[in-house]
C-alpha cells in the first residue's frame, strides 16, 4: 500500500465523453479501476476517487 502514489482521474471529451479512475503505483505505472463500458457521471467518479483517495490516505490527481 505504501507504494500507491495517488489516485488520477482521466477525462477524455469529445462525441464519446470518458472517465477513468486509474491508481498510479510508484515503479509500475497506473493501473485502472473502472470498465471501459463504465460510463460514470463527474459526480459518480468524484465521489469514487475521494472515496478511496480517503481510504488509502493519497492525492487525487486531474
Amino acid at each position: 500500500m505504501k507504494d500507491i502514489q495517488s489516485i488520477r482521474i482521466e477525462v477524455k471529451e469529445g462525441i464519446y465523453a470518458r472517465r477513468v479512475l486509474y491508481m498510479e503505483i510508484r515503479g509500475q505505472g497506473s493501473v485502472s479501476l473502472t470498465r471501459t463500458d463504465e460510463n460514470l457521471t463527474p459526480c459518480e467518479i468524484e465521489q469514487k476517487a475521494a472515496e478511496l483517495a480517503y481510504f488509502l490516505r493519497v492525492p487525487i490527481e486531474v
